[in-house]
């Protein structure tokens, strides 16, 4: 059986979503901005730095999609009112996509559980890679992370943008608009960084002003990247991205979930790839940072954990992966095979939560 997302319904839309719905026609130019500032700043970040280190070989197969296969980054940019995060697919056939986070979203970590938005934003930026890899059920092969005074900078360096402001907008540093307007770098920053209920529609109104004239980065360490070059090929083959909205549900008044089964079909026809297995994942070893670890090994073959515990012991020696229902154990040997310790066995009571078990044992190590 497939894992469900968290009990909840859909609700009436609030006044920023609607207000962003009136922007919708225009996402897919507006956030192709963000990947042209994106490509300056790791530029500039390599420039900084003299040129990059080897990236790290992950398990998906090394820094850069193997050809034919479909490719996703992802995409954080920091500094707001919440973090600003998304995932860029560049499918083997078919058009680029882009898929905007909310703010209010909560996703299950691996190694940490449920965790908001903001916390996976808070983490470094290989971790956070992994988080969204995750939720998505497919693996992310890089991620970029650029911090919002370097788009300040970027203004200032290029004399200003042009905005028409459709209605005031107070900002820490002044009340902006309505009407036509040069922002400074200072101004734009504010602009965005306020304490708001329409980050999201502001955001936009700003990328749209600067799709005229983009702005050039200017050089900076503060770009985090794992792969520049990769990251640079990624946003060059996602020209032409469309926008897809992140099937959710609403828990409470300020937390939102992902709609997996609507998710995973959407990403799966984005893609052509297969819907992922929900797992669960018992840290019976004692060791920290296993979750992620596991998630590492296994998101690639196709799997999502769902649940992410420790075992009812750390005494655990040998790494047990257990197919929870006999429909399951060829996708028991798969993930035995990618942690690359531990044996197979049937569970008798199928679960309701995930289809695999993995109780990791003091055999398997990062």
């Amino acid at each position: 059986m497939r894992a469900e997302g968290p009990p909840g319904g859909s609700v009436r839309p609030s006044r920023v979503e609607r207000a962003a719905h009136r922007h919708r026609t225009h996402r897919g130019v507006l956030w192709g901005v963000v990947a042209a500032l994106v490509i300056a700043g790791i530029g500039a970040y390599l420039v900084a730095r003299g040129g990059g280190d080897e990236p790290p070989q992950s398990a998906a197969g090394g820094a850069s999609a193997a050809a034919g296969e479909p490719s996703l980054l992802a995409l954080q940019v920091n500094g707001g009112p919440a973090p600003f995060l998304a995932v860029i697919g560049v499918p083997a056939r078919g058009t680029p996509f882009i898929m905007p986070l909310s703010s209010e979203l909560t996703v299950v970590v691996p190694g940490q559980g449920e965790t908001s938005a903001a916390g996976v934003a808070a983490l470094p930026g290989d971790s956070m890679r992994v988080a969204l890899s995750n939720m998505s059920g497919i693996w992310i092969e890089h991620f970029a992370v650029l911090p919002l005074r370097d788009l300040g900078a970027a203004i200032d360096a290029a004399g200003g943008v042009a905005v028409n402001l459709p209605a005031a907008y107070p900002t820490t540093a002044d009340v902006l608009g309505p009407g036509q307007l040069t922002m400074t770098g200072e101004q734009a920053t504010a602009f965005l960084a306020g304490s708001t209920d329409d980050a999201a529609v502001r955001w936009e109104i700003l990328l749209g002003a600067l799709l005229a004239d983009p702005p050039e980065i200017a050089t900076s360490g503060s770009v985090e990247t794992d792969d520049a070059r990769a990251a640079n090929e990624m946003f060059a083959a996602g020209q032409g991205a469309e926008v897809l909205d992140m099937p959710t549900k609403r828990v409470t008044a300020t937390i939102i979930v992902p709609e997996y089964p609507a998710l995973d079909q959407m990403l799966s026809d984005a893609l052509a790839s297969p819907l992922p297995v929900p797992v669960i994942v018992q840290n019976g070893s004692g060791e920290p940072g296993v979750g992620e670890a596991v998630a590492v090994r296994i998101i690639p073959t196709g799997s999502r954990i769902v649940l992410s515990q420790n075992a009812q012991s750390f005494d655990i020696a040998k790494t047990e992966v257990f197919a929870n229902g006999p429909d399951h154990q060829s996708e028991a040997r798969a993930l035995k095979d990618a942690l690359g310790v531990g044996r197979v066995r049937v569970a008798a009571v199928p679960s309701n939560v995930g289809d695999i078990t993995i109780l990791v044992g003091k055999d398997f190590t990062a």
